[in-house]
């Protein structure tokens, strides 16, 4: 089978040949992921007074103290929910950011084994795209104090990735991702009523286009999550990515949803790759394919985008990868 149809079949538990891959060791790869230009910055990095300051295309106020740090957001263009409506979305959607997405399909799917093609929703995420323009705390305060206006925006967004949705479709997407954290390291972030309240709608109409428009529903979500799988799962999610799953535990994430969502993992990003030996990383791997990966498929790979970033060394992805690839075949 072409990777294609091998990460496919993972997806829906149709028995794929191994574990579908996608990982840094130089070896085939099943998965064309597909990030799309974006808007620049109205203002890049810039030194201010002993300290670095950029303003991004949502218009966003970062700060940090030097180059090693990812910044912190100080102001938003929507600290004030109640003032919502005026707010101009940057031109995220713009075709020209497509282009280059849809050259890369029609390379892909010209070759001998074409790879599934996944492509990031250039409006990726309703709770994080609320929060990063409005602030967490004002957020957290709209849900009691501006609950309409709340409502509003949060249905702006989910309109603006509607068309997200149908601009990836066009380019010849087989999935489309998202990316929404929804847990702390130990429990949801907000009560599971309020994400059924302003949130669940809008994923449910969204990810329903996507399915009428041929396309698999990808989303990223870490944190304790176990508690929103299973209705992320009636909804119509069909691939969970969560890079850690040591809070909440590979057995019980498997009684609660395996076999009815497909999981994109590396091995556990804070605990295993971290702390753990090599044998740790090689048994650990093992534990995957042998509970979420045991149900005529169900597990894809991957290793951490940024692994610098979270302290995992090159021997540890060697061996990750290693593992996946030895301890991943089904027939």
């Amino acid at each position: 089978m072409n990777s294609r149809e091998r990460v496919k079949r993972a997806i829906h538990f149709q028995g794929p040949d191994h574990v579908p891959h996608y990982l840094p060791d130089g070896n085939a790869n099943d998965i064309l992921w597909l990030w799309l230009e974006r808007p620049p910055d109205v203002q890049p990095w810039t030194n201010t007074g002993g300290h670095q300051r950029r303003i991004d295309a949502w218009g966003v106020v970062w700060e940090r103290v030097n180059e090693e740090t990812f910044g912190e957001a100080v102001a938003w263009p929507v600290a004030d929910v109640s003032q919502q409506a005026g707010y101009v979305f940057p031109e995220m959607n713009n075709p020209a950011y497509y282009e280059d997405a849809g050259l890369q399909i029609e390379r892909n799917n010209r070759t001998p084994n074409p790879k599934y093609c996944l492509g990031v929703m250039p409006f990726s995420s309703l709770n994080e795209g609320t929060h990063n323009i409005t602030g967490l705390q004002n957020m957290f305060v709209a849900y009691y104090e501006h609950p309409d206006e709340l409502h509003a925006l949060i249905g702006r967004l989910a309109e603006h990735q509607r068309h997200s949705i149908r601009m990836l479709a066009a380019i010849g997407c087989d999935g489309v991702m998202g990316y929404d954290d929804w847990g702390l390291q130990d429990r949801l972030m907000v009560r599971p009523q309020m994400i059924e309240r302003f949130f669940m709608p809008h994923y449910r109409r969204n990810w329903r286009l996507a399915h009428q428009l041929g396309m698999d529903v990808w989303l990223h979500s870490c944190g304790h999550i176990i508690d929103l799988l299973p209705t992320f799962v009636d909804t119509g999610l069909d691939v969970i990515q969560m890079d850690q799953q040591e809070n909440m535990g590979l057995e019980a994430l498997d009684a609660c949803v395996g076999g009815r969502i497909a999981f994109w993992c590396p091995v556990d990003i804070q605990q295993t790759m971290v702390h753990g030996s090599i044998e740790d990383i090689v048994q650990y791997v093992r534990r995957m394919v042998q509970t979420i990966g045991s149900h005529n498929g169900g597990l894809i790979s991957m290793a951490y985008s940024t692994p610098e970033a979270v302290h995992h060394t090159q021997e540890k992805l060697i061996a990750m990868s290693a593992a996946f690839r030895k301890y991943g075949i089904y027939k």
